[in-house]
């Protein structure tokens, strides 16, 4: 059954290539969605099944050389079906940033 998480990477993420790597492993897992940069972090939503997300949540905790996790936020949200994993590209700022 396919789900969709919502996956929220924090730590040195920015500058080491974090997005087009995700990328490249979404797609070679078949997972769809996207990832973005979000103030200081890494927004992915993946779309797939349980097998593929668990693969990928893997990879999420490692991420690419050169990168530092400090945590993953991971929330189950519901099905967009998506047909392709993409980028997004610039600095997502989020509303909670522009609140304070």
């Amino acid at each position: 059954m396919k789900k969709r998480l919502e996956i929220l990477v924090k730590g040195n993420v920015q500058r080491v290539g974090f997005r087009n790597h995700a990328a490249e492993i979404a797609v070679e897992l078949g997972i769809t969605g996207s990832a973005a940069y979000v103030d200081h972090d890494i927004l992915i939503e993946a779309e797939g099944n349980a097998e593929q997300l668990d693969s990928f949540v893997d990879w999420c905790r490692k991420g690419p050389a050169g990168c530092t996790i400090e945590s993953l936020e991971i929330t189950e949200t519901i099905l967009l079906h998506d047909s392709k994993f993409v980028i997004v590209h610039g600095l997502i700022i989020s509303s909670e940033h522009i609140a304070q």
